[in-house]
């Protein structure tokens, strides 16, 4: 049984059809209620609405899932938010930010962790992207936000691991979807979702943390670890060669 979050579009929708063309039930969840039912009615799946930056919702997604079907092996954690922003965006965005991209992966630990843990173990598959490894050029709120979502998955990797609690982290840089349509240096050797989601399922098979789906993006990770002062002039120029692309940069 699986539950995927975002999944009526993009990146969610790919894992979604994948894992149903493998045979697997599996719940859709999207925040949008007649998008979800839509796409899992195409698929053979289950859909129900949740907005994954409220706490309640993800109770709700879980518990409705665990009567249903009885557990959860897999959760993945896909919703996200991409907001533009600094450090002058308006308090209301950061705490948008913050619900979606970070706290629901808290709550969907909280919720469905208790529950693999009575069934012997389980997998969570928390999407964060290339951004907690690096940064996002365009907004500080999807850097931090991505940061602290890969912050939190380390640890739950190493807390709950003698619970058979398994964690990988998907980071990839560009993808084609709705969120990075219009952004004309995300879309550089951007893939299409379903390749990320065959990479994705290699990597799950090995039961691997770290899934870096691009190798510029795992370079500037480990030359972050061996250099932070290269790294950082690596990125100001990165930053330069975005504006120049995308024209949306401060």
């Amino acid at each position: 049984m699986i539950v995927v979050t975002g999944g009526a579009s993009g990146i969610g929708f790919a894992f979604c059809k994948r894992f149903a063309k493998e045979g697997a039930k599996v719940i859709l969840s999207d925040i949008n209620s007649n998008a979800a039912s839509e796409k899992a009615n195409e698929i053979g799946a289950m859909a129900i609405t949740a907005n994954v930056g409220k706490e309640a919702d993800i109770k709700n997604l879980v518990d409705k899932t665990i009567e249903i079907y009885g557990q959860i092996d897999l959760f993945v954690s896909n919703a996200g938010i991409a907001l533009f922003g600094d450090e002058n965006t308006g308090e209301d965005k950061w705490d948008l930010s913050w619900d979606v991209n970070t706290m629901a992966h808290v709550y969907a630990a909280k919720y469905v962790i208790p529950h693999m843990k009575q069934k012997g173990g389980g997998y969570l598959l928390n999407i964060v992207s290339a951004a907690g490894l690096t940064q996002e050029f365009h907004s500080a709120l999807y850097t931090v936000t991505k940061y602290a979502a890969l912050g939190f998955a380390e640890w739950i990797a190493t807390a709950y691991a003698e619970d058979g609690i398994k964690v990988s982290v998907l980071c990839p840089a560009g993808v084609r979807t709705p969120m990075t349509e219009n952004i004309p240096s995300l879309l550089i050797g951007a893939l299409e979702p379903d390749e990320l989601v065959e990479i994705t399922l290699n990597a799950l098979a090995k039961e691997q943390f770290m899934i870096s789906t691009h190798d510029r993006a795992t370079e500037l990770f480990k030359l972050k670890a061996s250099d932070f002062e290269k790294y950082l002039d690596t990125m100001k120029q990165g930053r330069k060669e975005a504006k120049l692309l995308d024209g949306v940069l401060s």
